[in-house]
């Protein structure tokens, strides 16, 4: 099963890093432009929101954001963590997001694109936001 985790500042630029990171790994896993082009959009949307709202209790943003890539078999699975236990609120649907809103779109992208998605706390610390895609290729 290959596995990429890469540890991201938590700062804006954390998105970009993450973007660059994805297309390279989902690259040399032979993984097909259109997917890549998915995995990457989700990614940003999932490491923005980690970076915007993954704060401490105490509200710092001293703990890091995480990106990890993980294939097995024909699914591709996309983690990021952060210092947050607050969960996400995941979209019902369109009609639960504010259409005059400049942002808040990001949760809707990832459930519109992913075949599956969910959230978990950690053991310690913070919290994980995850996304599945299925792959054409297989991913062993």
């Amino acid at each position: 099963m290959p596995l990429t985790r890469l540890p991201l500042p938590h700062k804006p630029e954390a998105a970009s890093r993450a973007r660059n990171r994805t297309r390279e790994v989902l690259s040399l896993w032979r993984v097909g432009a259109g997917l890549i082009a998915t995995a990457e959009l989700a990614v940003s949307e999932l490491v923005t929101n980690a970076v915007r709202h993954g704060v401490c209790l105490c509200g710092c943003t001293r703990g890091t954001v995480s990106l990890a890539l993980l294939g097995a078999g024909d699914r591709l699975r996309i983690e990021v963590g952060d210092p947050s236990r607050t969960p996400p609120r995941w979209p019902t649907g369109i009609e639960s997001v504010d259409r005059e809103a400049e942002e808040g779109r990001g949760l809707l992208l990832v459930t519109a694109l992913a075949s599956d998605w969910g959230d978990h706390a950690r053991p310690l610390r913070g919290k994980v936001v995850w996304c599945e895609f299925a792959c054409r290729a297989t991913l062993d």
